[in-house]
């Protein structure tokens, strides 16, 4: 089962269309889907689990309630009818939840923040947004060039963020198309982490991406 890659902090991509999307503060958990056994592969950023995980066994059962139907329909489409598994990616969070910890009697939710049909790249956001976003995924709070402005405006906060945003546009020749991603984090969020953390912390997370 695919684990979702890490994703490095803008300054690759200056001057390319991107959609900026809102990045939830709580835990990645993958979903896998197949024609003949539906849902039936669940795990977090690295482990596998089921609907039994102390902490993310709610994710799953969460998961399957808002989305498994409607995803089903999606990918019974022209437009995916011939794929025959899929990974779907979504965070787990809670009211109170904050680099990656979570409060056990925070009622949780699941946001679908990504899709990959199986051997194949990430769906691309304009077709995700056009194809997913009738079931639920995160905000868009800008599409534009990827640019300085766009930085200052995410570090500053301006569009209440709860911790940043995952950019996401496409690049490449038509016959080799990818789609690339970037995150921009506000300072209100690295003002919690080193809070807790103190500046090592801050240091950590700078250099693990």
């Amino acid at each position: 089962m695919i684990a979702y890659p890490s994703i490095n902090y803008y300054g690759d991509y200056w001057g390319l269309p991107i959609y900026a999307f809102d990045k939830l503060d709580g835990s990645n958990l993958r979903f896998e889907f197949n024609r003949k056994r539906g849902f039936y592969k669940f795990g977090t950023r690295n482990t596998l689990i089921d609907e039994n995980h102390e902490v993310f066994g709610e994710g799953v059962r969460v998961f399957l309630e808002k989305y498994s139907d409607g995803l089903e329909q999606v990918f019974k489409s022209k437009d995916y009818r011939n794929i025959q598994s899929f990974v779907c990616f979504g965070e787990f969070y809670g009211p109170n939840s904050q680099f990656g910890q979570h409060i056990p009697e925070d009622i949780k939710d699941v946001v679908l923040f990504d899709v990959m049909p199986h051997k194949s790249d990430f769906i691309k956001p304009k077709e995700f947004i056009n194809n997913f976003g009738h079931l639920g995924i995160p905000r868009i709070v800008y599409q534009g060039n990827l640019n300085m402005e766009l930085v200052n405006d995410i570090k500053t906060n301006k569009y209440n963020l709860t911790e940043g945003i995952i950019g996401k546009g496409v690049v490449g020749s038509k016959k080799s198309e990818y789609v690339y991603q970037c995150k921009i984090k506000t300072d209100d969020w690295f003002d919690r982490l080193r809070t807790l953390g103190g500046d090592k912390a801050v240091e950590d997370e700078l250099k693990a991406h």
